[in-house]
């Protein structure tokens, strides 16, 4: 396999940090040759814009060393506003202000237009800064709704750390650590699909499922993955990909997201911690959560159904886990979901029900779950299959 970065240290170990311009760029000359490995020097290497691997095959991202090799995002782009802004207004006042700059667009997380899909209003609306002051954001246009007072304000574009797209194949990113950037001073952003570790999409249409190739074979491998304002790991629209053996913790949002129409992926031999949610299916199928450590996560499973279309989010396997602490169920399993299998876990000391459960003929055998603050087991629709340890 052919190198096109490796930066070997020196006996002091002292290697000068890359630019997140020279790493996209060895990315892209492996992708461009067909495949290759992409090695990461120790050091921490800043990556303002988010890396990218696009229509890539058989491309290996790779650290010398997981704790020692970090990508680490700047610090968050982000208001928070003073008061109350009423439609029309081009002004909002702020309350605290970090990193906002002339030209960029906002998400601010107030209801705005309705949602096609929903038929609900979006819970953000988008508005380009004219100018930056002291304790306020110029916007170019007027606002279209208000904002109420103490409403969170970020960069629309906001990167991931690591994306992967398009019709890629075989790509692997292992021994790094992915870092955030996230402080115990800055809000509470939780950044779904921005922010996060590594996100992977293949095209896809809520109404429609795939509407192109899907990611495959991408498998993330012996990483740190902290202090994210999304999720540690996202995949939407990929199949036959995995992440395993890593340590995931202090995310904003889940730990690692199976997310719309994601297929056959494992998340395997992984530790996650203080993470609102440890493994996240939504709209997935033929997926396994298997021999992972959750430790004072939200929530430890989460499967749930978004899309309308039929025959989504079944066939799941979630077996052999450890959860302890969890704040809220440490297993809940939504409506709308069937044939999913609950195995062999250990569920101790839930916040709320070890495990519960929605949805049709799921299968729930062998757990071992005790020390739940109201019901080890609760069912709330449906008829499933129960049997004790």
């Amino acid at each position: 396999m052919r190198r096109f970065c490796f930066i070997l240290a020196a006996a002091s170990l002292n290697v000068h940090a890359l630019t997140e311009t020279e790493i996209q760029g060895h990315i892209d000359e492996a992708v461009k040759a067909g495949g290759g490995e992409v090695v990461i020097p120790p050091g921490v290497h800043v990556i303002e814009r988010g890396l990218v691997i696009k229509a890539a095959r058989n491309l290996r991202l790779i650290g010398l060393d997981a704790e020692k090799c970090v990508l680490k995002a700047p610090p968050l782009s982000y208001a928070e506003t003073a008061a109350g802004t009423p439609a029309g207004s081009d002004r909002i006042a702020t309350a605290r202000l970090q990193n906002i700059k002339p030209g960029m667009r906002l998400h601010i997380e107030a209801d705005g237009e309705t949602d096609s899909f929903t038929k609900k209003p979006k819970p953000y609306m988008l508005a380009i800064v004219k100018a930056v002051e002291k304790d306020a954001i110029v916007l170019k246009e007027p606002l279209k709704f208000p904002v109420p007072a103490r409403a969170l304000v970020r960069d629309e574009a906001a990167p991931n750390l690591i994306e992967v797209r398009g019709a890629s194949e075989g790509v692997r990113i292992e021994k790094l650590t992915l870092d955030g950037g996230r402080t115990d001073g800055d809000p509470p952003v939780r950044g779904h699909a921005q922010l996060c570790g590594v996100f992977a999409a293949g095209p896809y249409s809520y109404e429609k499922g795939p509407t192109g190739p899907k990611v495959k074979g991408v498998v993330v491998s012996r990483c740190i993955i902290q202090r994210c304002f999304g999720r540690g790991v996202a995949f939407y629209s990929v199949d036959g990909s995995s992440v395993e053996d890593s340590t995931i913790m202090d995310t904003n949002d889940e730990a690692v997201d199976l997310d719309h129409f994601t297929t056959k992926t494992i998340v395997r031999h992984n530790h996650a911690a203080r993470c609102s949610v440890g493994v996240e299916l939504n709209d997935a199928n033929d997926c396994a959560v298997e021999a992972n450590e959750f430790r004072d996560c939200g929530t430890g499973i989460n499967l749930w159904r978004w899309c309308r279309m039929p025959e989504l989010n079944q066939g799941n396997r979630i077996t052999g886990n450890l959860f302890t602490g969890a704040r809220g169920n440490g297993i809940q399993i939504a409506t709308g979901t069937a044939r999913n299998t609950v195995s062999e876990n250990e569920i101790r000391d839930s916040g709320r029900n070890g495990i519960s459960l929605a949805g049709s003929n799921q299968i729930v055998r062998g757990n071992l779950v005790g020390g739940s603050k109201l019901k080890d087991v609760v069912v709330n629709e449906g008829e499933h299959e129960i049997s004790a340890k």
